[in-house]
């Protein structure tokens, strides 16, 4: 006998039909119960059966009751299969005997149950059914919460690996040093083994330091005893002069370093696993990490000297954090102390310390404040949102670290460059009576008469007058003489007489303003001859000068070409410190646009008593504009910003003379000897 399933056109219902050639049994009728069955589509037994209900399905023999579909799926009556469920996202299927609707591989079900494309969210759905709270991430992205639908991209794509931080790496978005790490120059080092020989080698490093130092002092003052030859002295002061705004443009060069774009290592994130195995500048660029120690700060101190290792690791970079700015002004405030001491010693002082001192101190309150809110994506973090300084915590908590920060924001911004105003106005006080002195000149190219017109008083007509006439003089022949020529003093005039018959001559070079406008040759020399008056008039008062202020700011005032340049320096001190600021906000243009405005003004108005000072200084802010395109663009343009300035000074070295340097030096040999009678002078600067 055959069996087979035989289904009925009516019934929902199939039957095993038994055949021979000379037998035929119905089955429905003779065992219905054991020889029938329900179709798929059917639920029941033997031939009473019903079709299945809406919304379920049947995909099996002789089933007693139909299965539901999915949790919101729809299926018509009858249904013999789950594909017939049509469910609100994704398809129907079976997860651990439990029939739900899951979204097709490449897709994830996100809370408002909607299948959400795995790519665009930065997750890998290679399984069909994936979560969005749930699902694996693609290699540089994190959760900042579990489980959360909420993904994040990390600052830097290599800090982030398997939906977790590298070793190393810890805090939101993997921003701060693990426990056992050190941050060095934006990488976190292990902190292998600092022992005691690790502490001998930072005693022995830090000593050898100070014996070179020492060293150094000892020879500059062994050659300092030596009376130098008249070029090596305009040499070295030349040198001495234009390192300041060399170490200037190396520090505001490393501030620029941070509008560097962070590498999108997606090509290669599997190499991240080594980072913190690296030396310290592996990562980024090398050079920049060692010359951000020339901004000396506190932290450039820690980090030398390995404390995060020796102590607590974010402890220890937080104190830092808050000392970086604190400390320079600490130290002018001990500087306002050695007045009590000596008189003007301690503004001379502090002067100095913040030349150095100042965009360290001014980057680091701009790092306090700053306060990270958007992802490596531009994603808001919103609650997530943290210090960079201080991972650990949230923009919203610590209130105190931005009470600090804007306290020494304001010190920086506000009260030093009102300081420095305050000098600019001191002196102008004090500089009134040069203003109102008229240098004149009559006579021929064999003598020439040189007077003084303005105010007179009993004190000018005596020691001051003839002080005066002896700068005068001095800026006649440092313009007008090629060669040499005999000074004479009388009661209210000097006489200049050149010696040779070829002396006279015309200025060797003219400034940027008389090319650009055409200034006639004649009335350019009458204009640098009576800025040079100003100045050496300037440069005897300020010999004589007893105010505290101006005794302090001497050194400072002798740095310009007229005592009222000195707006130059508070110029100097607000745009970096708003510089200091634009990088923090990541504004590549606006950067451009304040180091292109200071290197403009400082072509134009020539504000320095040295003309190399104003072309290096001028070239320097060129450079740094120059520098902040190459950091977001190319970084051997900006390696190229950074060395343009020291090739010119080479240059420069090449003739460190000028008629301004060349004024001073008559001017003292002048005073020294015209008491004694006609003078001869020369005039030549020194090639």
């Amino acid at each position: 006998m055959e069996e087979m399933w035989t289904a009925r056109e009516t019934g929902g219902y199939s039957c095993h039909d038994l055949a021979r050639r000379n037998l035929q049994v119905t089955a429905e009728r003779f065992l219905p119960d054991v020889m029938c069955a329900c179709s798929p589509g059917h639920f029941g037994s033997g031939t009473n059966c019903s079709r299945c209900l809406q919304n379920t399905f049947n995909d099996q023999m002789d089933q007693r009751k139909c299965q539901a579909c999915p949790e919101g799926g729809k299926a018509p009556a009858g249904s013999q299969a789950l594909s017939a469920c049509e469910c609100p996202y994704g398809v129907p299927g079976n997860v651990q005997n439990e029939t739900i609707c899951r979204c097709n591989p490449g897709e994830a079900l996100s809370s408002d149950h909607e299948c959400l494309s795995c790519g665009k969210l930065h997750l890998v759905c290679n399984a069909p059914g994936s979560l969005v709270a749930t699902a694996p991430l693609e290699p540089g992205c994190i959760r900042l919460k579990e489980p959360s639908e909420e993904i994040f991209e990390c600052l830097d794509r290599q800090h982030c690996r398997n939906s977790s931080c590298t070793p190393g790496r810890a805090g939101v978005l993997c921003a701060a040093c693990a426990q056992d790490y050190r941050a060095s120059k934006n990488v976190c080092v292990e902190c292998k083994n600092v022992s005691s020989e690790k502490r001998l080698s930072i005693g022995l490093g830090c000593a050898t330091t100070l014996v070179i130092v020492a060293a150094t002092a000892w020879i500059l003052r062994r050659h300092a005893e030596q009376k130098p030859s008249p070029r090596s002295q305009c040499l070295r002061q030349l040198l001495l002069a234009q390192l300041l705004p060399l170490l200037q443009l190396t520090q505001l060069w490393t501030v620029l370093g941070a509008l560097t774009p962070a590498v999108d290592p997606a090509a290669n994130v599997a190499d991240a696993a080594n980072v913190t195995d690296a030396d310290d500048g592996a990562q980024g660029d090398a050079l920049l990490g060692y010359l951000e120690a020339l901004q000396f700060t506190t932290s450039e101190v820690q980090n030398f000297l390995a404390l995060q290792c020796l102590y607590d690791g974010a402890t220890v970079r937080s104190m830092f954090a808050i000392a970086t700015p604190l400390v320079p002004l600490l130290l002018l405030i001990a500087c306002g102390c050695l007045e009590v001491f000596s008189r003007g010693l301690g503004i001379r002082v502090g002067l100095k310390m913040l030349t150095v001192l100042f965009i360290g101190g001014a980057s680091g309150s701009a790092q306090l404040l700053g306060c990270q809110r958007t992802d490596g994506a531009g994603t808001p973090l919103k609650e997530f949102a943290f210090r960079p300084l201080f991972p650990h915590e949230r923009c919203e908590e610590a209130i105190w670290v931005d009470r600090f920060g804007w306290a020494t924001a304001i010190c920086y911004g506000f009260f030093i460059p009102c300081f420095l105003g305050f000098l600019f106005a001191k002196q102008n006080v004090v500089m009134r009576k040069v203003k109102t002195v008229v240098m004149q000149t009559a006579g021929n190219e064999a003598k020439v008469t040189v007077r003084l017109q303005g105010p007179k008083s009993e004190e000018s007509e005596k020691d001051a007058l003839a002080q005066h006439l002896k700068a005068a003089a001095a800026a006649y022949v440092a313009v007008h003489v090629k060669g040499r020529a005999t000074v004479e003093l009388q009661k209210d005039a000097t006489i200049v007489t050149p010696i040779e018959e070829n002396a006279a001559g015309g200025s060797e070079a003219l400034g940027v303003e008389s090319l650009v406008f055409g200034t006639d040759l004649e009335d350019a020399e009458v204009l640098q001859r009576h800025m040079m008056v100003q100045m050496l008039m300037e440069r005897r008062i300020l010999e004589e000068e007893t105010d505290r202020f101006i005794l302090g700011a001497k050194q400072l005032f002798c740095k310009y070409a007229k005592c009222e340049n000195v707006w130059m320096e508070v110029c100097t001190k607000v745009a970096a410190a708003a510089l200091v600021s634009v990088v923090a906000v990541d504004n590549l243009w606006l950067c451009v646009a304040i180091t292109l405005g200071m290197a403009l003004v400082t072509g134009l108005t020539q504000p320095f008593a040295q003309p190399q000072m104003n072309v290096l200084q001028s070239a320097c802010f060129a450079c740094l504009a120059l520098a902040a395109v190459g950091f977001r663009h190319h970084m051997a343009l900006a390696r190229l910003a950074l060395a343009v300035p020291f090739v010119l000074l080479v240059l420069q070295l090449r003739r460190p003379d000028s008629p301004e340097m060349l004024a001073l030096r008559l001017q003292q040999e002048l005073e020294a000897k015209i008491h004694e009678g006609p003078v001869e002078v020369s005039a030549e600067q020194f090639t």
